[in-house]
């Protein structure tokens, strides 16, 4: 039997629970932390978006592709930290990790709003990015401590669903806060208030989830070990490379989203709500998939969406390349890609992290690198074809997303659609 085969036997006959870690926290509340940690992300990024125009006008750069930059290194920071955070949480536990990076969070995010030019805004929020890695990487690290399998996917799409609450609010939140303190600046101390509350909730409520067993020495060849056998398991790395490629084209459609709105579409004023709109497709199909999944597994689901999907983004390119796209059309083409994305998110994750059970730190970390760096890079090129026009954008997100399938083909050796998984 080879050595792929055998740790994801070890991972299918793992238990779905740790009751001594669990005890004394109610699977609703546990739910409720890993979401808020996973929201922290996303609102820091979404947040941002109403007010992208103000700092341009604040910082008078020319290049209004440059406000980009604000949702890029933010993605790229929190990817890049990841692969250092696997071994950490790994060898001293989720929570102490987690505790130090919301508290660099919160100070990151202080460095923002006094940032004095643009480059030091862009360099903290580099910073900002890097230290929410760890909530990234403890929130998946610690379902894969308690649950396997379709159990697993199910609490994520669950988790998921909650999460939504953050994009599809945070644009709305943001203008909200323009429009009474009148300065982006302070949409920076609203994330140090989220960031202090679910440091202060993490740190009283959640248990450490890592079996003292399962600690690892935090050695350059203990290290070196758990990711060679990430790199060399066949599902680990095949769906995380394709995750990057997909999330990739949702980064590109949230960096540019401030411009296609407004620019592209003269819905300056009602962006967020349009925004919050498309996100809540995503909303929808996670709850469809924690109810579906259990009975129809996370590949069916998982590869009929991602099929879908690039059918769409075929046809939004014909259509905008064409010069007759309407915002109606764009609109609906946006929400069934989010639709897909709904389903494809938590399985994917599931499926990569299903056979690395004894190092999920380590798998968590190259799986978050894989959605966050590889694709905040791929997205930041993607949102760069916006030219005043979403043809070439829309072309590019077909083609990464055709990549994805070659690569699901390949990690599945063209078997699609199973539903084998436990």
């Amino acid at each position: 039997m080879s050595n792929e085969s055998k740790t994801k036997t070890k991972a299918q006959t793992a238990t779905s629970t740790r009751p001594s870690a669990m005890k004394h926290l109610p699977v609703w509340e546990l739910i409720c932390i890993i979401a808020g940690l996973m929201a922290l992300n996303a609102t820091a990024v979404d947040i941002m978006l109403p007010a992208l125009s103000d700092i341009q006008n604040t910082f008078q750069f020319e290049d209004d592709n440059n406000r980009q930059k604000m949702v890029i290194v933010y993605l790229m920071g929190m990817g890049l930290s990841q692969i250092f955070y696997g071994p950490l949480i790994d060898r001293f536990g989720r929570k102490p990790i987690l505790v130090v990076s919301l508290i660099v969070y919160i100070i990151a995010s202080v460095a923002c709003l006094v940032a004095p030019d643009y480059q030091m805004l862009i360099f903290a929020r580099a910073v900002q990015g890097a230290a929410a890695g760890a909530t990234r990487v403890v929130a998946a690290a610690v379902v894969r401590d308690c649950y396997t399998g379709r159990a697993m996917a199910e609490i994520m799409s669950i988790v998921m669903l909650i999460f939504m609450a953050a994009p599809i609010l945070a644009p709305s939140l943001g203008e909200g806060i323009l429009f009474f303190f009148g300065d982006w600046r302070a949409i920076f101390w609203a994330l140090v208030v989220l960031g202090s509350v679910m440091m202060i909730w993490s740190y009283v409520r959640l248990p450490e989830t890592l079996a003292p067993e399962d600690r690892r020495p935090l050695k350059p060849s203990t290290i070196a070990r758990s990711y060679y056998t990430v790199f060399t398991n066949r599902y680990a790395m095949g769906y995380s490379i394709a995750s990057a490629l997909i999330f990739g084209t949702l980064f590109g459609y949230i960096s540019a989203s401030e411009q296609i709105y407004v620019e592209a579409f003269n819905k300056g004023a009602s962006f967020p709500l349009w925004f919050a709109g498309v996100s809540a497709g995503m909303a929808v199909s996670n709850l469809l998939n924690s109810r579906l999944v259990r009975n129809l597994g996370m590949r069916f689901l998982s590869h009929w969406a991602l099929i879908i999907m690039i059918l769409v983004n075929i046809l939004h390119a014909i259509v905008s390349h064409s010069g007759n796209e309407s915002f109606v059309v764009f609109y609906v083409l946006m929400i069934i890609s989010f639709v897909c994305i709904g389903f494809i998110g938590p399985n994917f994750s599931s499926t990569a992290m299903e056979p690395l059970g004894h190092i999920a730190g380590s798998a968590s970390a190259l799986y978050g690198f894989a959605t966050t760096f590889l694709a905040a890079a791929i997205g930041g090129f993607v949102a760069d074809q916006y030219d005043g026009t979403l043809g070439p954008l829309f072309a590019v997100n077909a083609i990464c997303l055709i990549l994805a399938l070659v690569v699901i083909l390949w990690t599945e050796r063209g078997r699609l659609f199973q539903r084998n998984e436990m």
